[in-house]
């Protein structure tokens, strides 16, 4: 998720307050945005790294729901070229 949106703070701190987080998925939320790898978040939360996708994959749906409610939150990249499924190739 850190590569899809620019986390700047504004963005950051407007997607806690919308999306309802759990205090764990704050915590990876804020780890993910000041550049933690997955693994480093692993191991100090003590939290498997597929524990760690499981909420960066739950973090991704509440991003994706609070995003349409709100214009300051920019949409996400989705894929690795920048450009979103929904685009059709030229």
């Amino acid at each position: 998720m850190t590569n899809e949106v620019i986390w700047t703070k504004l963005v950051l701190e407007r997607f806690i307050q919308l999306a309802n987080l759990t205090e764990e998925e704050e915590i990876v939320i804020r780890t993910r945005a000041a550049g933690w790898s997955r693994v480093k978040q692993a191991m100090e939360l003590n939290i498997s790294i597929s524990g760690i996708d499981r909420i960066i994959s739950r973090l991704r749906k509440k991003y994706d729901e609070v995003q349409r409610l709100d214009p300051i939150l920019p949409p996400r990249k989705r894929s690795v070229y920048g450009r979103n499924p929904e685009e059709t190739r030229e």
